[in-house]
């Protein structure tokens, strides 16, 4: 088992998310960002995309995407390669720009299109950047809350139509809608393992891929997964993590190496690192599991 491939599919919407390469800026001049947005556009043109979203600060870039075909993986190989091959002729570097692999969480759109375009665009007044969303010049913001702006890149409508039918309209009520979110703190919203959305959303998207598909890698999602395996089973974390091999704890290890595979999409080796067992020790119990979920 090597790392976990991403869930594509016709129509997969997804947020996805690119730092810098040892947390260092990926955009050092306004120029380094119309580039980079020009880029965009050009993949968007290429496979067909829809943007709904996008924010870019020094660090770091958000998207917003929907892919027609299932072809997310080829999307972003083209537009980072494309983005480092400009900022090291640019500026006379070498080597990565990017953070490793993007982080990237299918969304359950017809339930929390609205409430991420909003998060995204808050990102600027969240990090410091701009006391209101609208104004700053790097987001899709403007895009959303003017009624006569038509970018080419974005992709407004499937959002601003659940506002409102008119035009004027709409943009009116998702700047109020924006500046009720600055006033509100960020709140969570549902997650399971990489996706936004509920288990019900989770389930029909691995589906839609084909079984043999494995979400995303998404660490954040250990910490939930093992918090609720001690607690269905009553076991604490020391316990969990040691050598023992009480029938109870080793139930609720061979889970949690499952959840964690296929739930969070954390590899192999990762989990045989965190748990301080060898890959073929982890493999065999999430094969087992496997195997016994398909003969129920």
């Amino acid at each position: 088992m090597g790392r976990p491939t991403r869930l594509q599919f016709p129509g997969a919407c997804y947020h996805v998310t690119l730092r810098g390469n040892n947390r260092q800026a990926i955009f050092l001049s306004n120029q380094d960002r119309r580039i980079f947005l020009t880029l965009l556009r050009t993949y968007k043109e290429r496979y067909g995309l829809k943007v709904f979203a996008y924010c870019l600060s020094a660090n770091s870039a958000q998207l917003l995407l929907e892919t027609p075909g299932a072809n997310l993986s080829k999307v972003m190989q083209g537009l980072n390669t494309s983005y480092t091959k400009h900022f090291n002729r640019e500026h006379n570097t070498v080597g990565h720009v990017f953070q490793g692999r993007y982080k990237a969480l299918l969304v359950d759109k017809d339930r929390y299109l609205v409430e991420l375009t909003g998060r995204i665009h808050m990102a600027p007044v969240r990090e410091g950047l701009s006391d209101k969303p609208w104004r700053y010049l790097w987001s899709s913001c403007a895009a959303y809350v003017e009624s006569k702006t038509r970018e080419p890149l974005i992709d407004s409508e499937a959002a601003l139509s659940r506002f409102a039918k008119n035009r004027l309209t709409q943009s009116v009520r998702y700047l109020q809608y924006m500046k009720e979110q600055a006033k509100s703190p960020e709140t969570e919203l549902p997650a399971v393992g990489a996706f936004i959305g509920g288990r019900d959303f989770a389930d029909s998207a691995r589906k839609a891929a084909g079984s043999a598909a494995i979400p995303s890698r998404d660490p954040d999602a250990a910490k939930p997964i093992l918090a609720q395996v001690l607690s269905k089973h009553g076991v604490d974390e020391e316990k969990l993590l040691g050598r023992g091999k009480w029938r109870v704890v080793s139930s609720a290890r061979r889970e949690a190496f499952h959840r964690l595979w296929k739930e969070a999409g954390l590899g192999v080796s990762e989990i045989a690192r965190m748990f301080r067992r060898t890959p073929s020790a982890v493999s065999q119990a999430i094969r087992s599991l496997e195997l016994e979920g398909k003969t129920r």
